[in-house]
């Protein structure tokens, strides 16, 4: 009795290194991504490349692993969230440094895209599904501190990207980059699943459940194609059967859509108003504290509020901000107004992002978590891809990201009206 006593208050404990791993795989997930914007200047004068094409590049690396989210998800169900989380860590490393070696631009795209891509989507949930099965009870605050791991990293690898290409160059930036991400395997070692004996029956695959695929593979021929049909099946298809999972994917389309823009180009956009580029990077830093204060707001709402707060209105909330401070950017010039409205975008692009997975939590509940987050990733990816792409095309025509960061706000105001009319036209029932 003693015994599973001890194991019980061992991963009591240990729950906190799970808290730790998602935190510190988000800083360097989401710092890294916000290095290649910081990188994007550097670049398009160096190598001569079109800034839209590069942005297009950058959106492609991060929404590739978006995209793959449900074959993630599937993976992570099939062999547990440490490997895949591990493998993810070594594929951007490895991405990184191969790609400071890059002599042409099709290097470039091959080790950003492929191995960059397929990290940051082996990186992006599993953490969190672990997370949601140490505290389940308290989800939406662990996932707030979590979170602010991605505010972290946009404050700080911004700027630190921008001496170290001071310093080294672009390319021993990139490598630089490449050597601090493979810290990402360090975090995945900590992802421990919980036990039986530890008391919490949270699981990505409940032992029965592990048993009888067992079974049903030593009555198949192992071929390729019985392990691809098991896949298939730990995907989790039929959340598709409601119709409010399909408006989150719609919302969260819209929210990646102007997050990748605003990540990317939020740099580029300072120093087109005439600011030089290494305080154009601090801009990031102010950023990155309304982002953090933002995704730490809605664990903050959960525990004062008792739940009375929803998550969808916290969602709503963010979304708000996010588009009235994109369509006021426009009108700012001054660097202390740019300051403070960096300070909102990232606010509110803080609190949108850090709810998007307490709303799956509260939909589908702990067991299905890592499945809808990968769907959900996986199809609003696509607009990731067109995020990194639209405000670069705008600007080549107007020569201005004035209408860029207009065109961002209506789509972020679009998420709230199909929010809104979803929960009027499918009211759900909240998973607790």
């Amino acid at each position: 009795m003693n015994h599973g006593g001890g194991k019980s208050d061992a991963s009591i404990r240990w729950k906190w290194f799970i808290l730790i791993s998602c935190l510190g795989t988000k800083f360097l997930n989401i710092g890294l991504r916000k290095s290649f914007g910081v990188l994007l200047t550097t670049l398009h004068s160096q190598l001569d490349i079109p800034i839209w094409i590069l942005g297009l590049v950058v959106s492609i690396s991060v929404s590739g692993g978006d995209i793959i989210g449900p074959v993630v998800g599937g993976f992570a169900t099939l062999c547990g969230c440490r490997p895949v989380v591990i493998i993810g860590g070594i594929l951007l490393s490895v991405g990184m440094i191969l790609a400071s070696f890059s002599r042409s631009f099709l290097q470039l795209v091959i080790f950003l895209c492929g191995f960059c891509g397929l990290g940051f989507g082996l990186t992006n949930d599993p953490p969190f599904a672990v997370l949601g099965q140490y505290f389940h009870e308290h989800f939406s605050l662990a996932n707030s501190f979590a979170m602010a791991g991605s505010s972290l990293g946009i404050m700080l690898l911004g700027p630190l990207t921008q001496i170290f290409v001071e310093i080294y160059g672009w390319r021993g930036a990139m490598w630089l980059l490449g050597a601090l991400v493979f810290h990402i395997t360090v975090f995945g070692a900590l992802l421990r699943p919980p036990t039986r004996t530890d008391n919490l029956d949270h699981f990505l695959l409940q032992e029965d459940e592990i048993e009888s695929a067992n079974i049903e593979d030593e009555n198949s021929d192992n071929s390729c194609l019985d392990c691809c049909f098991s896949l298939v099946r730990t995907m989790d298809s039929s959340l598709f059967k409601d119709p409010m999972f399909i408006i989150i994917i719609l919302v969260s389309t819209t929210i990646r859509f102007s997050q990748m823009a605003w990540l990317i180009y939020l740099v580029p956009n300072v120093v087109s108003k005439g600011v030089p580029i290494l305080q154009a990077s601090f801009i990031s830093t102010s950023a990155g504290v309304g982002d953090l204060i933002g995704r730490l707001l809605p664990g903050v709402f959960s525990s004062v509020s008792g739940r009375e707060i929803s998550s969808k209105t916290v969602w709503t909330f963010g979304m708000c901000i996010t588009a009235v401070s994109f369509a006021l950017d426009a009108m700012v010039e001054p660097y202390s107004g740019m300051m403070v409205l960096g300070f909102f975008q990232g606010l509110g692009i803080g609190m949108t992002y850090s709810s998007t997975n307490v709303v799956l939590f509260d939909e589908f509940g702990k067991e299905r978590l890592v499945n809808s987050m990968g769907w959900v990733r996986g199809i609003s990816g696509f607009g990731r891809i067109i995020g990194g792409f639209v405000p670069g095309f705008i600007y080549r025509t107007t020569h201005s990201y004035r209408w860029s960061y207009v065109v961002l706000g209506v789509i972020q105001a679009l998420g709230i009206l199909i929010l809104n009319i979803g929960q009027v036209c499918f009211p759900s029932k909240t998973t607790t």
